[in-house]
């Protein structure tokens, strides 16, 4: 029976030795798990959301169509317009009243300055049929519901008598929807002509009005 005893307290002594042996290297095994899992979560690539742009900045264009209706001052008569203002026919002249159609394209962010082509049509609605088409460069500024602009073109006369010349105009429109609204607009044109007795290149200066309805759609990219 001692001796029974003896094995058996030998017996708990190596299976007491061997546990121990083992739990570092069970815990050597968890770190190592631990540190392959804090790799794998470094290397993993961080999955961010993008950032909005301020929404001042956002790129779009902007459609305006235009139609007004105008007349003008011509400031040098050579060939003695029928309707004088002054007393004699070498006086300041009104031109023909016309209607004017045209259509922009505008480009930049809506709270700046917003730029693009435009295409103007301007026909005569008296004495000599007339068509002037100008293509021009627009440059806007929305201020609240108001919208000045200025525009420089180049007026091509297609009729009578071809011709071209340039022209700037201020403009200014007021909406009264979001996409509806009035015009006022003033232009100055300068043409040089054929040659008189007088002036051998002879310049033609016309200063115009013109009031109307502009709409605008606003296409967000």
């Amino acid at each position: 029976m001692i001796l029974d005893a003896h094995r058996l307290a030998r017996g708990q002594a190596i299976c007491l030795v061997a546990s121990l042996a083992l739990v570092p290297k069970a815990a050597l095994a968890g770190g190592e798990a631990e540190g392959r899992s804090e790799t794998s979560a470094a290397a993993s690539p961080v999955h961010t959301e993008p950032v909005a742009a301020p929404a001042g900045f956002l790129p779009y264009f902007r459609l305006l169509g235009t139609l007004q209706g105008g007349t003008g001052l011509r400031f040098n008569n050579p060939y003695r317009l029928a309707t004088p203002l002054g007393d004699s026919a070498e006086s300041v002249s009104r031109t023909a009243a016309y209607v004017d159609a045209g259509l922009a394209v505008l480009f930049g962010a809506p709270t700046l300055v917003q730029h693009g082509p435009a295409l103007r049509l301007s026909v005569g609605l008296e004495g000599v049929p007339e068509q002037i088409l100008a293509p021009s460069y627009l440059v806007c500024r929305e201020v609240g519901s108001f919208q000045p602009c200025a525009r420089v073109g180049v007026p091509i006369v297609l009729a009578q008598d071809s011709n071209a010349g340039v022209e700037v105009g201020l403009g200014v429109s007021y909406y009264l929807r979001a996409g509806l609204g009035v015009l006022a607009e003033a232009n100055a044109s300068l043409f040089y002509g054929a040659a008189t007795r007088e002036v051998a290149y002879p310049a033609y200066p016309i200063v115009s009005g013109q009031l109307g309805v502009v709409v605008s759609y606003e296409v967000l990219r």
